[in-house]
């Protein structure tokens, strides 16, 4: 039996994610960047179960997709461009989807 992350609760925890964000989007970069990855270890914590790679793959993608939004949405228009972006993740780098929890 294979296991994966319910599409309830992943979407619910990306609209948890992304109104946090905009709570806390006043926070200086390196902040929001520092407690973006210590969500993302928490969630791969708890989801990185064995074959469940898709399903916090997705989440790593979509937390990428909304912290580039609503750090782009600071400042003047378009200020983050996707080059820029990758240019701060080199510099903060976020963790990686990883399986940490190996059922079999």
């Amino acid at each position: 039996m294979k296991r994966k992350t319910i599409g309830k609760r992943l979407t619910a925890k990306l609209k948890a994610y992304r109104a946090w964000l905009k709570a806390n989007r006043n926070l200086p970069t390196a902040e929001i960047l520092k407690r973006t990855a210590r969500k993302l270890r928490g969630h791969y914590g708890y989801y990185g179960v064995t074959d469940n790679s898709r399903g916090i793959n997705l989440y790593f993608y979509q937390v990428q997709r909304i912290l580039h939004k609503w750090l782009n949405r600071r400042g003047r228009r378009n200020c983050c461009s996707w080059a820029k972006f990758a240019l701060l993740l080199a510099r903060f780098p976020l963790p990686k989807p990883k399986i940490l929890v190996n059922l079999f």
